[in-house]
C-alpha cells in the first residue's frame, strides 16, 4: 500500500506523456502503437524494479542505523560515568546500569531495595516527583536527579528513574573555597579610657603592652594577620575555617582579655565584629564595621559575627560598665533641642504593652516638646495596665489629659515636618504602632537595652547606653542639659522616678552612681514616692494571682527558679513580670523565669541578679531585653515544650559560665606558679 503510491508518484508524469505519444502514433501507424505500448510497459517495469532496489537499499541502511543507535544507546546507559536505576513504588530496583553496580557494590541488583544499597537516599521523600538533590553516601557526594515515570498499562504503574552523578570532587572544591574565604575582623578595646583613667604613664604602657601581646598571640595561634591602627582598635584577617574554630571555642579571647592583671582595677573587655560571605571586599568591610558597632551597642565584651547575612552573638556575659562622663548626654541634649525646634509636630512612642519605664521616658521626651511649645502626642498601644493606672492621675494635669493618642489617630495627625521619638526599645516589631515608623522619616532612638540585629532603620540620632539602669535615667540626664529653666510638675517627675524604680527593682539591680544622681534630681524636682507607690499598687485579685504563679515555681540547680502559669489562672504579662521580680528575692536565686499562657501567646519574663545575662537567653528564643530584665512573646508553642527548651538553654549557659570561671581560676593558679 505504501510502495505503489510512492512509485506512481515518481513516474506518473513520464508514463502519461508516453501514453499520449502512443495514442497519437496509433492514428498514424498501428504497428508503431504496438511497439510504443511494449516500450511503455518496459519503461514501467524497469522503473518499478529500480525503485524497488533503491527502497530495499534504503531499508537495509535504516535498519543498520537503528541497530547501531540501539547498540550506542545501550552502551551509553551502561558505560556513561553516571549511575542509573529504575525503582518501583516499593523501593525495589527494577533495572540498573553497570556503573550503578560498580559504585554501590554487588548488592545493587534487580529486586534489592534502594535503601539497602544506598541508605543516604531518602527515596520516600521524593518518589513520584521530579527534582534534584545532593546526598552523601560512603564518603562520596552524589547529585541525584529523579524523574517520575508512569506506564500506559492498566492499572498504571509509577516508577522513579534515578540518575546519580559523582560530584565529590566539586563539593570538596566548594568546601575548600568556603574554608578559604576571608573573614574580616575588627577588635576594639572597648573600655580603654575607663581602664587607663588615673594610671601613671608606666602603668598605661604596661596595660597596652599586655593587650597587644594577647591579641598578637591569639592571632598567631589562628594563623592570621593583624594591624594595630589606633589606640584601641585592631584589624584582623583570618579565613572561614579559622573562624569556625574560633566559634567552636566560643571566642575565648574575651575571657582571656578579662584575665589580664597589669595594675588595672577594672577588668579589660574586648568587642569584636566579624563578617564573612559578602559579595565583595568593600561590603565585607562595611559589614564587619557594622558588627563591631552592634557589639558595642549591646554593651561590649562580646563578638558579633555576620556569616552569609546571618547574625550570631557570642559573649556579652559581663555587666556593662557605667560611663563616668556625661559629655555625650550634654551633646545629645543640645542636638534634641535643635531637632524639636525645627519640627512642627512631635510624636513620642514607647513599646507595646508599656511599662512604667516606657511611660516615664515618653513623658520626659514630651516635656521637652512642651517646653518649646510644640504640639506633641504620645502614641500608646491601648493594652497596658500601667497606662490605665497613670490615666487615673491625668485629669489633674490638663496638659497631659489629651496628649495620649492611638496609633490610628497619630497617623492622621502626621505633618510633613514631624519628628518621632522612639523610647525604651529599638526593634520595629516591639513598637506601640509599627506603621508609624515608615510614615515619619525623622526618627530618634533613646534606649538602654543592648542592641539587637533588627534595629530601626536610618534614625537621625541614636542615644543608647546599655550601662544605664533605665531609659528614664537617660531621659532625666537629657532633661538636665536640655534647658536650665525647666520646671517639672509632680506627675512628670514621679513618672520618670517610677521608670527608674521599676527597672532597678527599687535600686537593687543595674544601679550606678548616675542612677542615684538622676533619682536625686527627680526627687528635688517634685517626684512623689507616694504617687509612685500608688502607681505600683495592686488589687486583691492580682495579688492572689501573683501568689498562685509563685506557688507553682520549681527551684532548679544553679540558683534557677521557673514557674509556669496555665491559661486558667487568667494572668497578664504584667503579673508574670511581677512574679518573676518577686521570685528573684528568694535566697540563693540567680535567675527567675515565669512562663504564662495568655490567649494564643506564650509570654516569658526572665529576671536576673546580674550574674546571668538573661537577654542572651531570651534572644535564643527570638526575644530580647536587658542583662537583668528580658522576655519574649511566642505564638503557636506548647507550654511544657517551651519550659523544657528554656531549662536546656539555662543549663547550657550555666555550664559554659562555670567552665569559663574554672578556666580562669586554673590560669590564675598557673600564672601564680610562674611568678
Amino acid at each position: 500500500m505504501f510502495r505503489e503510491p510512492s512509485f506512481w508518484f515518481d513516474v506518473r508524469i513520464y508514463l502519461v506523456f508516453a501514453a499520449i505519444l502512443v495514442i497519437i502514433i496509433a492514428f498514424l501507424k498501428t504497428w508503431l502503437a504496438v511497439v510504443g505500448l511494449v516500450l511503455l510497459y518496459a519503461m514501467y517495469y524497469l522503473g518499478r524494479r529500480r525503485y524497488s532496489q533503491r527502497e530495499k537499499a534504503l531499508t537495509r541502511y535504516l535498519e543498520s542505523v537503528i541497530s547501531n543507535v540501539d547498540k550506542a544507546t545501550y552502551y551509553a546507559l551502561q558505560e556513561l560515568p553516571m549511575a542509573i536505576a529504575i525503582v518501583d513504588e516499593g523501593q525495589q530496583i527494577h533495572w540498573r546500569n553497570r556503573v550503578f553496580t560498580e559504585w554501590f557494590g554487588e548488592d545493587a541488583v534487580e529486586g534489592q531495595r534502594v535503601e539497602v544499597v544506598c541508605p543516604a537516599v531518602d527515596f520516600a521523600s521524593f518518589h513520584g516527583t521530579d527534582g534534584e538533590r545532593l546526598y552523601e553516601c560512603a564518603d562520596r557526594v552524589f547529585n541525584v536527579v529523579h524523574r517520575c515515570i508512569v506506564t500506559e498499562s492498566e492499572p498504571a504503574e509509577r516508577f522513579t528513574l534515578l540518575f546519580f552523578t559523582d560530584v565529590t570532587e566539586q563539593e570538596h572544591l566548594r568546601d575548600r573555597y568556603e574554608a578559604e574565604q576571608l573573614a574580616l575582623t575588627y577588635l576594639q578595646f572597648d573600655n580603654y579610657n575607663d581602664v587607663l583613667k588615673g594610671m601613671t604613664d608606666s602603668q598605661r604602657a604596661t596595660v597596652v603592652a599586655e593587650v597587644n601581646k594577647l591579641i598578637g598571640t591569639w592571632v598567631a595561634e589562628l594563623g592570621g594577620v593583624f594591624k594595630h591602627y589606633a589606640d584601641d582598635l585592631y584589624f584582623v584577617v583570618i579565613d572561614r575555617a579559622t573562624l569556625d574554630r574560633v566559634i567552636l571555642h566560643k571566642f575565648d579571647i574575651l575571657d582571656r582579655m578579662r584575665e589580664i592583671r597589669a595594675g588595672n582595677t577594672i577588668p579589660l573587655t574586648l568587642s569584636i565584629g566579624i563578617a564573612v560571605g559578602e559579595k565583595n571586599i568593600s561590603e565585607l568591610g562595611q559589614k564587619a564595621q557594622a558588627c563591631l558597632d552592634l557589639s558595642l551597642g549591646r554593651g561590649g565584651d562580646q563578638a558579633t559575627v555576620s556569616m552569609y547575612g546571618d547574625m550570631q552573638f557570642f559573649g556579652g556575659k559581663s555587666k556593662a560598665l557605667e560611663k563616668n562622663t556625661r559629655v555625650r548626654a550634654r551633646i545629645v541634649a543640645q542636638a534634641l533641642h535643635e531637632l524639636i525646634a525645627e519640627a512642627d509636630r512631635v510624636f513620642v512612642m514607647g513599646h507595646a504593652n508599656e511599662d512604667f519605664d516606657s511611660i516615664g521616658s515618653a513623658i520626659g521626651m514630651a516635656k521637652m516638646a512642651l517646653h518649646l511649645k510644640k504640639p506633641v502626642h504620645i502614641v500608646n498601644s491601648g493594652r497596658s495596665s500601667s497606662l490605665t493606672k497613670l490615666n487615673e492621675l491625668l485629669p489633674d494635669y490638663k496638659e497631659y489629659e489629651s496628649i495620649y493618642v492611638s496609633g490610628e489617630e497619630a497617623v492622621r495627625l502626621i505633618s510633613a515636618n514631624s519628628l518621632l521619638f522612639i523610647v525604651d526599645h529599638h526593634r520595629p516589631m516591639l513598637s506601640a504602632h509599627p506603621p508609624l515608623l515608615n510614615l515619619i522619616s525623622k526618627r530618634v532612638v533613646v534606649d538602654h537595652h543592648r542592641r539587637a540585629e533588627d534595629f530601626i532603620e536610618k534614625p537621625l540620632l541614636t542615644y543608647m547606653e546599655p550601662s544605664a539602669s533605665s531609659t528614664s535615667e537617660l531621659v532625666t540626664e537629657l532633661l538636665q542639659y536640655f534647658d536650665d529653666r525647666m520646671d517639672f510638675s509632680r506627675l512628670e517627675a514621679s513618672a520618670l522616678y517610677a521608670g527608674i524604680v521599676v527597672d532597678t527593682k527599687n535600686f537593687a539591680v543595674q544601679t550606678g552612681a548616675r542612677t542615684f544622681d538622676a533619682a536625686s534630681f527627680l526627687r528635688k524636682a517634685g517626684a512623689d514616692p507616694n504617687m509612685v507607690r500608688q502607681l505600683f499598687s495592686l488589687d486583691f485579685k492580682s495579688v492572689k494571682l501573683r501568689a498562685a504563679i509563685v506557688s507553682s515555681a520549681e527551684i532548679l540547680p544553679g540558683g534557677v527558679i521557673i514557674a509556669t502559669c496555665p491559661p486558667e489562672l487568667a494572668a497578664t504579662s504584667v503579673l508574670a513580670a511581677q512574679a518573676a521580680d518577686m521570685m528573684l528575692n528568694i535566697e540563693g536565686i540567680r535567675v527567675s523565669i515565669v512562663i504564662a499562657q495568655i490567649g494564643d501567646e506564650m509570654v516569658v519574663s526572665a529576671r536576673s541578679t546580674g550574674m546571668v545575662n538573661v537577654q542572651v537567653l531570651m534572644e535564643e528564643l527570638g526575644g530580647g531585653g536587658h542583662q537583668t530584665v528580658a522576655g519574649v512573646q511566642l505564638k503557636g508553642n506548647d507550654l511544657n515544650r517551651l519550659r523544657r527548651q528554656i531549662i536546656e538553654l539555662v543549663n547550657k549557659y550555666l555550664e559554659e559560665s562555670d567552665y569559663h570561671e574554672s578556666d580562669l581560676v586554673g590560669r590564675s593558679e598557673k600564672n601564680g606558679e610562674k611568678r
